[in-house]
């Protein structure tokens, strides 16, 4: 979708779709998942995508822009594994701690702990939480011999006089990590602190790291009073025209290695009712009336349907497009709290900050002298 496109987009939900009368918050969340130590783009030679200097130019655009986002990552951010080879451990550790000191910069983020995210050990990832302005969140990791809590177990937040909560479960760690470490069950955790947190907020977030075939991700259905859950370990991408199950959390994945941004923008127009998501519906509205445009360009003076009087197929798709515009636009004007979806590639069109770009040539070089010393030791 190009840039105009986008702008149009953001503003039929915040101004058209609304209510004249209504006062309405909005909230955007800027979201990553599975990016596993990835510092530079990457995939597809011809158009690498991802990388951590194009990352922080697009959070700085939206910044700009006069959004405040909220920065999240599901999880298995640091690591491309949960486990390392030995020689590649000085290596893998340097991206790791690249990876949050350049996010830092970008804002105030909140990491979910991912299986990943322990290859190095427990005490490693609290060594770069203590460094860095970031904040890693679990509501179901625990101390072993203590039975604390092992990081913030959720974080509640304020955006234009909405009160967001955000917490995060993890399905599986590392044995290495398990003498010090205990895991409790995602399920009963995630339904504890959404009875926990729910009465306090407006927006409920959780962050799952979970692969589709475990119970915790089968069970995201059944979470009703969560509005938004952010996937890692599933590496699929969720496209933006997949229809949302009404009354259900809306679900989203960004893929891996930090290719894309997944972007939630909202508008609340009454809290006290459900969001719901007008993604799919404002794409058929764009595309059918995009048609219809096309269509139009015959005889621009004249309705469609005299211009193809004698053409039945062209009637009976006017008829269809003109009736998709119709129903999606009244979907939309129904709803009093609504959520659009964008799923941003960070492709060679989003330029790359040159301080993080820098910081980044230098830390790839570092790795690979390290990757090759040990190499030969061993």
């Amino acid at each position: 979708m190009d840039k105009i496109k986008y702008i149009l987009f953001i503003a039929f939900i915040f101004v058209s779709c609304s209510e004249p009368v209504s006062i309405e918050n909005k909230v955007t969340m800027l979201v990553t998942t599975n990016v596993r130590g990835q510092l530079d783009p990457c995939g597809w030679k011809a158009n690498p995508l991802g990388g951590l200097p194009r990352r922080y130019t697009y959070i700085d655009q939206v910044k700009e822009s006069g959004i405040d986002p909220i920065l999240l990552d599901a999880g298995d951010a640091l690591f491309e594994n949960y486990y390392l080879l030995k020689e590649k451990l000085p290596s893998a550790k340097l991206r790791a701690k690249t990876v949050l000191e350049s996010t830092a910069k970008m804002g105030d983020y909140f990491y979910n702990v991912g299986q990943y995210d322990f290859a190095a050990g427990y005490n490693f990832i609290k060594q770069l939480e203590n460094s860095n302005d970031i904040k890693f969140l679990s509501s179901n990791l625990y101390i072993k011999d203590t039975n604390e809590l092992a990081f913030i177990d959720h974080q509640i937040i304020q955006r234009d006089g909405v009160t967001i909560g955000i917490f995060g479960v993890i399905t599986d760690i590392p044995q290495m990590v398990k003498e010090e470490v205990d895991i409790k069950d995602a399920i009963t955790i995630a339904k504890n602190k959404i009875n926990e947190l729910r009465p306090q907020v407006d927006i409920l977030v959780m962050l799952l790291n979970a692969s589709k075939p475990q119970a915790a991700y089968k069970a995201i259905s059944d979470f009703d009073a969560v509005d938004y859950v952010f996937s890692s370990r599933e590496t699929s991408r969720t496209r933006p025209e997949r229809t949302q199950e009404e009354g259900k959390p809306l679900q989203y994945c960004m893929g891996i290695q930090g290719k894309y941004i997944g972007r939630v923008d909202i508008s609340l127009a009454d809290k006290s009712k459900p969001i719901t998501d007008v993604t799919s519906r404002m794409m058929t509205v764009t595309l059918f009336e995009d048609r219809l445009n096309s269509l139009q360009k015959k005889d621009p003076g004249k309705p469609l349907e005299e211009i193809y009087k004698n053409n039945r197929s062209v009637l009976n798709m006017v008829e269809k497009f003109k009736s998709g515009v119709s129903e999606s636009k009244s979907d939309m004007q129904g709803a009093s709290n609504k959520s659009y979806y964008s799923l941003i590639p960070l492709s060679g069109n989003v330029h790359s900050e040159k301080k993080i770009l820098d910081i980044v040539d230098q830390v790839l070089k570092t790795c690979e002298e390290l990757d090759k010393q040990n190499s030969i030791k061993t």
